[in-house]
Protein backbone atom coordinates (compact mmCIF):
# COMPACT_ATOMS: atom_id res chain seq x y z
CA UNK A 1 0.00 0.00 0.00
CA UNK A 2 1.04 3.52 -0.85
CA UNK A 3 2.48 5.80 2.03
CA UNK A 4 0.13 8.49 1.49
CA UNK A 5 -1.03 10.34 4.21
CA UNK A 6 -4.81 10.53 4.76
CA UNK A 7 -6.93 13.08 6.69
CA UNK A 8 -10.37 14.14 7.71
CA UNK A 9 -10.64 17.48 6.73
CA UNK A 10 -15.01 17.84 6.85
CA UNK A 11 -18.02 15.94 8.68
CA UNK A 12 -21.73 16.45 9.15
CA UNK A 13 -23.56 14.72 11.75
CA UNK A 14 -27.67 14.93 12.08
CA UNK A 15 -29.30 15.08 15.84
CA UNK A 16 -30.06 10.89 16.50
CA UNK A 17 -33.67 9.95 17.49
CA UNK A 18 -37.58 9.31 16.27
CA UNK A 19 -37.51 11.34 12.75
CA UNK A 20 -40.96 10.47 11.36
CA UNK A 21 -41.02 13.45 9.51
CA UNK A 22 -37.50 12.97 7.97
CA UNK A 23 -37.28 10.62 4.73
CA UNK A 24 -33.98 9.19 5.00
CA UNK A 25 -31.94 10.68 1.75
CA UNK A 26 -33.25 13.89 3.06
CA UNK A 27 -31.39 13.08 6.23
CA UNK A 28 -28.67 11.78 4.30
CA UNK A 29 -27.56 14.64 2.41
CA UNK A 30 -27.54 17.14 5.02
CA UNK A 31 -25.02 14.82 6.22
CA UNK A 32 -23.21 15.21 3.06
CA UNK A 33 -23.77 18.92 3.04
CA UNK A 34 -22.65 19.85 6.12
CA UNK A 35 -19.71 17.96 5.91
CA UNK A 36 -18.66 19.85 2.47
CA UNK A 37 -19.20 22.91 4.55
CA UNK A 38 -17.04 21.87 7.91
CA UNK A 39 -14.32 21.60 5.01
CA UNK A 40 -14.48 24.48 3.08
CA UNK A 41 -14.62 23.05 -0.26
CA UNK A 42 -16.28 23.08 -3.40
CA UNK A 43 -18.39 19.78 -3.85
CA UNK A 44 -16.92 19.73 -7.74
CA UNK A 45 -13.70 18.64 -5.72
CA UNK A 46 -15.04 15.58 -4.39
CA UNK A 47 -14.24 11.99 -6.37
CA UNK A 48 -16.45 9.23 -4.82
CA UNK A 49 -19.10 8.82 -2.70
CA UNK A 50 -18.80 5.35 -0.16
CA UNK A 51 -21.62 4.65 2.29
CA UNK A 52 -22.83 1.92 4.42
CA UNK A 53 -26.68 1.72 6.15
CA UNK A 54 -28.07 -1.70 7.12
CA UNK A 55 -31.60 -0.83 5.69
CA UNK A 56 -30.00 -0.53 2.20
CA UNK A 57 -28.80 -3.46 2.02
CA UNK A 58 -32.56 -4.97 1.85
CA UNK A 59 -35.28 -4.03 -0.41
CA UNK A 60 -36.82 -1.37 2.05
CA UNK A 61 -34.17 1.88 1.41
CA UNK A 62 -32.11 0.72 -1.77
CA UNK A 63 -31.54 3.35 -2.88
CA UNK A 64 -30.56 6.13 -0.28
CA UNK A 65 -26.85 6.50 -1.26
CA UNK A 66 -28.38 7.43 -4.62
CA UNK A 67 -30.55 9.81 -4.08
CA UNK A 68 -28.68 11.67 -1.09
CA UNK A 69 -26.07 12.38 -3.78
CA UNK A 70 -28.81 13.84 -6.37
CA UNK A 71 -30.12 16.19 -3.84
CA UNK A 72 -26.55 17.14 -3.08
CA UNK A 73 -25.79 17.30 -6.61
CA UNK A 74 -22.98 15.28 -6.32
CA UNK A 75 -22.13 13.42 -9.77
CA UNK A 76 -19.50 10.93 -8.49
CA UNK A 77 -19.15 7.36 -8.38
CA UNK A 78 -21.34 5.96 -5.69
CA UNK A 79 -19.87 2.69 -3.45
CA UNK A 80 -22.30 0.74 -1.08
CA UNK A 81 -20.55 -1.17 1.34
CA UNK A 82 -22.37 -4.11 3.65
CA UNK A 83 -21.04 -4.84 7.05
CA UNK A 84 -24.38 -4.91 8.75
CA UNK A 85 -24.87 -2.76 11.32
CA UNK A 86 -21.64 -2.07 10.96
CA UNK A 87 -21.54 -0.97 7.30
CA UNK A 88 -20.93 2.94 7.96
CA UNK A 89 -17.53 1.94 9.25
CA UNK A 90 -16.87 -0.30 6.83
CA UNK A 91 -17.61 2.03 4.36
CA UNK A 92 -14.86 4.66 5.99
CA UNK A 93 -12.23 1.46 6.26
CA UNK A 94 -12.78 1.22 2.09
CA UNK A 95 -12.59 4.80 1.76
CA UNK A 96 -9.33 5.15 3.67
CA UNK A 97 -7.84 2.07 1.33
CA UNK A 98 -8.90 4.09 -1.81
CA UNK A 99 -6.90 7.57 -0.70
CA UNK A 100 -4.25 5.31 0.63
CA UNK A 101 -3.31 3.56 -2.24
CA UNK A 102 -3.69 7.11 -4.12
CA UNK A 103 -6.68 6.11 -6.59
CA UNK A 104 -8.49 9.00 -5.20
CA UNK A 105 -8.26 11.62 -3.06
CA UNK A 106 -11.08 13.20 -1.65
CA UNK A 107 -14.19 11.18 -0.51
CA UNK A 108 -17.14 11.74 0.99
CA UNK A 109 -17.94 8.87 3.29
CA UNK A 110 -22.12 8.62 4.64
CA UNK A 111 -23.69 6.07 7.07
CA UNK A 112 -27.62 6.32 7.53
CA UNK A 113 -30.27 4.91 8.28
CA UNK A 114 -33.99 5.32 8.91
CA UNK A 115 -34.97 2.80 11.48
CA UNK A 116 -37.59 4.28 13.18
CA UNK A 117 -40.57 3.36 10.03
CA UNK A 118 -40.06 -0.27 10.42
CA UNK A 119 -39.55 -1.03 14.23
CA UNK A 120 -43.21 -1.39 14.99
CA UNK A 121 -43.37 -3.55 12.15
CA UNK A 122 -40.99 -6.23 13.46
CA UNK A 123 -39.24 -5.73 10.54
CA UNK A 124 -36.08 -4.91 12.30
CA UNK A 125 -35.41 -7.54 14.23
CA UNK A 126 -35.55 -9.85 10.87
CA UNK A 127 -32.82 -7.77 9.46
CA UNK A 128 -30.73 -8.20 12.44
CA UNK A 129 -31.01 -11.63 11.90
CA UNK A 130 -29.17 -11.06 9.02
CA UNK A 131 -25.76 -9.58 11.09
CA UNK A 132 -25.91 -13.40 13.21
CA UNK A 133 -26.54 -16.82 11.86
CA UNK A 134 -29.64 -17.03 10.20
CA UNK A 135 -29.99 -20.56 9.98
CA UNK A 136 -28.99 -21.71 12.87
CA UNK A 137 -29.44 -18.85 15.28
CA UNK A 138 -32.35 -16.52 14.07
CA UNK A 139 -34.34 -18.90 12.41
CA UNK A 140 -34.07 -20.99 15.72
CA UNK A 141 -35.70 -18.58 17.87
CA UNK A 142 -32.06 -16.44 18.46
CA UNK A 143 -32.13 -12.67 18.87
CA UNK A 144 -29.29 -10.37 19.04
CA UNK A 145 -30.49 -9.70 22.84
CA UNK A 146 -30.53 -13.35 23.49
CA UNK A 147 -27.09 -14.17 21.82
CA UNK A 148 -25.76 -10.88 24.24
CA UNK A 149 -26.91 -12.54 27.09
CA UNK A 150 -25.28 -15.64 26.35
CA UNK A 151 -21.97 -13.75 25.96
CA UNK A 152 -23.00 -11.80 29.25
CA UNK A 153 -23.17 -15.21 30.70
CA UNK A 154 -19.73 -16.38 29.71
CA UNK A 155 -18.09 -13.55 30.66
CA UNK A 156 -19.79 -13.14 34.65
CA UNK A 157 -18.98 -17.24 35.21
CA UNK A 158 -15.46 -16.92 33.88
CA UNK A 159 -14.84 -13.28 35.85
CA UNK A 160 -17.04 -12.71 38.51
CA UNK A 161 -18.01 -9.70 36.69
CA UNK A 162 -21.18 -8.56 38.54
CA UNK A 163 -24.53 -7.05 37.32
CA UNK A 164 -23.39 -3.92 39.24
CA UNK A 165 -20.37 -3.25 37.03
CA UNK A 166 -22.31 -4.26 33.83
CA UNK A 167 -25.10 -1.48 34.94
CA UNK A 168 -21.78 1.07 35.06
CA UNK A 169 -21.66 0.85 31.83
CA UNK A 170 -24.81 2.70 30.55
CA UNK A 171 -24.72 4.65 33.76
CA UNK A 172 -21.48 6.54 32.75
CA UNK A 173 -22.54 6.56 29.12
CA UNK A 174 -25.92 8.47 30.00
CA UNK A 175 -24.18 10.85 32.06
CA UNK A 176 -21.56 11.29 29.04
CA UNK A 177 -24.77 11.79 26.74
CA UNK A 178 -26.31 14.95 28.32
CA UNK A 179 -23.78 16.92 26.98
CA UNK A 180 -23.44 15.35 23.42
CA UNK A 181 -26.39 17.97 21.63
CA UNK A 182 -27.03 15.12 19.11
CA UNK A 183 -27.63 12.31 21.80
CA UNK A 184 -30.94 10.80 21.44
CA UNK A 185 -31.31 10.25 25.61
CA UNK A 186 -29.64 13.51 27.15
CA UNK A 187 -30.02 12.94 30.53
CA UNK A 188 -28.59 10.72 33.37
CA UNK A 189 -29.97 7.45 34.98
CA UNK A 190 -29.28 5.60 38.03
CA UNK A 191 -27.29 2.45 38.45
CA UNK A 192 -30.50 1.56 40.89
CA UNK A 193 -32.76 2.11 37.83
CA UNK A 194 -30.63 -0.88 35.89
CA UNK A 195 -30.52 -3.21 38.46
CA UNK A 196 -34.08 -3.27 39.38
CA UNK A 197 -35.35 -3.53 35.97
CA UNK A 198 -36.93 -6.40 34.42
CA UNK A 199 -34.78 -8.77 32.81
CA UNK A 200 -35.69 -9.48 29.30
CA UNK A 201 -33.15 -11.96 28.74
CA UNK A 202 -31.41 -12.37 32.14
CA UNK A 203 -29.16 -10.93 33.09
CA UNK A 204 -29.92 -8.52 30.52
CA UNK A 205 -32.48 -5.98 31.27
CA UNK A 206 -35.07 -3.53 29.54
CA UNK A 207 -32.32 -0.56 30.23
CA UNK A 208 -29.23 -2.17 28.97
CA UNK A 209 -29.62 -1.95 25.25
CA UNK A 210 -28.75 0.45 23.09
CA UNK A 211 -31.95 1.86 20.92
CA UNK A 212 -32.62 1.95 17.44
CA UNK A 213 -33.04 5.46 15.82
CA UNK A 214 -32.61 7.45 12.55
CA UNK A 215 -29.62 9.40 11.96
CA UNK A 216 -26.87 10.33 9.24
CA UNK A 217 -22.93 11.41 9.45
CA UNK A 218 -20.88 12.33 6.81
CA UNK A 219 -16.88 12.84 7.19
CA UNK A 220 -14.43 13.60 4.10
CA UNK A 221 -11.03 12.09 3.64
CA UNK A 222 -8.09 13.79 1.56
CA UNK A 223 -4.75 12.89 0.78
CA UNK A 224 -1.28 14.55 1.53
CA UNK A 225 -1.46 15.12 -2.20
CA UNK A 226 -5.30 17.15 -1.69
CA UNK A 227 -3.98 19.03 1.43
CA UNK A 228 -1.06 20.60 -0.68
CA UNK A 229 -2.78 21.63 -3.66
CA UNK A 230 -5.74 23.31 -1.59
CA UNK A 231 -4.80 25.96 0.94
CA UNK A 232 -8.47 26.52 2.17
CA UNK A 233 -8.33 22.67 3.62
CA UNK A 234 -8.45 22.75 7.64
CA UNK A 235 -6.61 19.56 8.62
CA UNK A 236 -9.39 18.02 11.10
CA UNK A 237 -7.33 14.98 11.88
CA UNK A 238 -4.62 12.40 10.97
CA UNK A 239 -6.05 8.18 10.10
CA UNK A 240 -2.97 6.62 11.33
CA UNK A 241 -4.31 3.33 11.84
CA UNK A 242 -7.32 1.18 9.87
CA UNK A 243 -8.31 -2.26 9.50
CA UNK A 244 -11.31 -5.00 9.83
CA UNK A 245 -11.04 -8.43 10.48
CA UNK A 246 -14.00 -11.37 10.86
CA UNK A 247 -14.52 -14.13 13.15
CA UNK A 248 -17.03 -17.36 13.17
CA UNK A 249 -20.65 -16.12 12.61
CA UNK A 250 -22.52 -18.22 14.77
CA UNK A 251 -21.65 -17.86 18.93
CA UNK A 252 -21.34 -21.75 19.03
CA UNK A 253 -18.44 -21.87 16.08
CA UNK A 254 -16.30 -19.65 18.16
CA UNK A 255 -13.20 -20.43 20.61
CA UNK A 256 -14.91 -18.17 23.02
CA UNK A 257 -18.11 -16.02 24.33
CA UNK A 258 -16.20 -13.88 26.55
CA UNK A 259 -14.02 -12.32 23.96
CA UNK A 260 -13.91 -10.87 20.39
CA UNK A 261 -11.18 -12.33 18.11
CA UNK A 262 -11.72 -9.98 15.46
CA UNK A 263 -11.36 -7.35 17.64
CA UNK A 264 -8.43 -8.47 18.55
CA UNK A 265 -6.99 -8.97 15.25
CA UNK A 266 -8.44 -5.55 14.14
CA UNK A 267 -7.00 -3.37 16.62
CA UNK A 268 -3.70 -5.94 16.17
CA UNK A 269 -3.33 -4.51 12.59
CA UNK A 270 -4.73 -0.81 13.34
CA UNK A 271 -1.90 -0.59 16.47
CA UNK A 272 0.85 -1.87 14.16
CA UNK A 273 -0.61 0.25 10.76
CA UNK A 274 -0.08 3.55 13.55
CA UNK A 275 3.29 2.06 14.91
CA UNK A 276 1.79 2.37 18.38
CA UNK A 277 0.43 0.39 21.76
CA UNK A 278 -2.64 0.78 23.04
CA UNK A 279 -1.49 3.06 25.99
CA UNK A 280 -1.13 5.37 23.66
CA UNK A 281 -5.23 5.96 23.48
CA UNK A 282 -6.17 8.71 25.26
CA UNK A 283 -10.00 8.47 23.71
CA UNK A 284 -12.05 5.51 22.74
CA UNK A 285 -15.70 5.09 21.03
CA UNK A 286 -16.25 1.50 20.95
CA UNK A 287 -19.48 -0.31 20.43
CA UNK A 288 -21.55 -1.03 23.69
CA UNK A 289 -24.90 -2.01 21.87
CA UNK A 290 -25.22 -3.80 24.69
CA UNK A 291 -22.88 -3.49 28.40
CA UNK A 292 -21.01 -6.76 27.63
CA UNK A 293 -20.03 -4.84 24.23
CA UNK A 294 -18.12 -2.39 26.17
CA UNK A 295 -16.72 -4.52 28.87
CA UNK A 296 -15.34 -6.94 26.07
CA UNK A 297 -13.90 -4.01 23.84
CA UNK A 298 -12.17 -2.34 26.65
CA UNK A 299 -10.09 -5.55 27.15
CA UNK A 300 -10.01 -6.98 23.42
CA UNK A 301 -8.68 -3.54 22.52
CA UNK A 302 -5.98 -3.99 25.25
CA UNK A 303 -6.46 -1.16 27.29
CA UNK A 304 -7.57 -3.43 30.44
CA UNK A 305 -6.37 -7.07 31.10
CA UNK A 306 -9.00 -9.97 30.26
CA UNK A 307 -11.69 -10.00 33.26
CA UNK A 308 -11.24 -6.82 34.35
CA UNK A 309 -13.18 -4.34 32.54
CA UNK A 310 -16.30 -4.69 34.58
CA UNK A 311 -13.90 -3.47 37.42
CA UNK A 312 -12.09 -1.04 35.82
CA UNK A 313 -15.60 0.58 34.43
CA UNK A 314 -17.11 0.64 37.99
CA UNK A 315 -13.73 1.88 39.32
CA UNK A 316 -14.47 5.15 37.03
CA UNK A 317 -10.76 4.42 35.12
CA UNK A 318 -13.04 4.93 31.86
CA UNK A 319 -14.88 8.24 32.95
CA UNK A 320 -14.10 11.57 31.23
CA UNK A 321 -9.99 12.28 32.12
CA UNK A 322 -9.29 9.42 33.67
CA UNK A 323 -7.48 5.93 32.73
CA UNK A 324 -9.19 5.97 28.98
CA UNK A 325 -12.12 8.40 28.46
CA UNK A 326 -14.55 5.61 26.96
CA UNK A 327 -17.86 6.33 25.00
CA UNK A 328 -17.58 10.27 25.56
CA UNK A 329 -20.19 10.60 23.20
CA UNK A 330 -22.99 8.63 25.41
CA UNK A 331 -22.14 5.21 23.61
CA UNK A 332 -24.59 3.82 21.14
CA UNK A 333 -26.85 3.80 24.63
CA UNK A 334 -27.41 7.58 25.11
CA UNK A 335 -26.21 8.84 21.43
CA UNK A 336 -28.48 6.12 19.78
CA UNK A 337 -27.66 3.39 17.27
CA UNK A 338 -28.70 4.23 13.66
CA UNK A 339 -27.12 1.39 12.31
CA UNK A 340 -25.13 2.58 9.53
CA UNK A 341 -24.26 6.04 10.71
CA UNK A 342 -23.07 4.62 14.23
CA UNK A 343 -19.54 3.87 12.86
CA UNK A 344 -19.46 7.66 11.40
CA UNK A 345 -20.49 8.85 14.48
CA UNK A 346 -17.94 7.19 16.64
CA UNK A 347 -15.02 8.73 13.93
CA UNK A 348 -16.66 12.53 14.35
CA UNK A 349 -16.23 11.98 18.39
CA UNK A 350 -12.77 11.07 17.98
CA UNK A 351 -12.33 13.94 15.34
CA UNK A 352 -14.30 16.73 17.53
CA UNK A 353 -12.27 16.13 20.38
CA UNK A 354 -8.75 15.77 18.72
CA UNK A 355 -9.76 19.42 17.77
CA UNK A 356 -10.95 20.78 20.93
CA UNK A 357 -14.38 20.66 19.62
CA UNK A 358 -16.71 18.55 22.09
CA UNK A 359 -17.38 21.19 24.93
CA UNK A 360 -18.41 20.02 28.13
CA UNK A 361 -17.46 16.17 27.79
CA UNK A 362 -13.82 17.45 25.98
CA UNK A 363 -10.77 15.34 27.23
CA UNK A 364 -7.82 16.55 27.76
CA UNK A 365 -4.16 16.53 26.16
CA UNK A 366 -5.30 13.70 23.43
CA UNK A 367 -2.30 12.43 21.20
CA UNK A 368 -4.65 9.29 19.52
CA UNK A 369 -7.82 7.75 18.96
CA UNK A 370 -9.79 4.63 18.31
CA UNK A 371 -12.97 4.15 17.23
CA UNK A 372 -14.13 0.25 17.44
CA UNK A 373 -17.37 -1.19 15.27
CA UNK A 374 -18.54 -4.27 15.37
CA UNK A 375 -21.26 -6.49 13.27
CA UNK A 376 -23.86 -8.62 15.03
CA UNK A 377 -22.59 -10.17 18.48
CA UNK A 378 -18.47 -9.68 16.69
CA UNK A 379 -18.36 -11.56 13.63
CA UNK A 380 -16.71 -8.48 12.25
CA UNK A 381 -14.91 -5.86 14.09
CA UNK A 382 -13.50 -2.43 12.62
CA UNK A 383 -10.95 -0.62 14.42
CA UNK A 384 -9.73 2.99 12.88
CA UNK A 385 -6.89 5.10 14.92
CA UNK A 386 -6.89 8.68 14.56
CA UNK A 387 -3.88 11.04 15.87
CA UNK A 388 -3.75 14.56 17.30
CA UNK A 389 -0.92 15.60 14.85
CA UNK A 390 1.23 17.65 16.78
CA UNK A 391 1.90 14.35 18.91
CA UNK A 392 1.87 11.46 16.00
CA UNK A 393 5.77 11.75 15.95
Amino acid sequence: MSNNETFIVGYGITKFGEQYSTNPSSSASTAITSAIHNAKISKDLIQGLYFGSLLSNTNLQPFVGAEAARECNLNVPISKVDAGNASGAAAFHQAFMAVKSGLLDCIVVLGTEKTSDYVNSSKIEQILGGTIDYLWEFEQGATLTSLYAWMTQAHMNEHNTTLEQLASVPVKNHRNGVNNPIAQYRREISLERFLKAKRISDPIGRFDPATHCDGSAAVIIVSDKFVKQHSEVEQKAKIVGSAQASDKLALHHRTTLSSLMATKVASKNAYSMAKIAPEDISIAEVHDSYPIGEILAIEDLGFFPKGEGGKATIEGKTQINSDISVNTSGGLKARGDPFGATGIAQIIEIVQQINGEADKRQVDDIKFGLAQNVMGTGASSLVNIFSNMEDDK
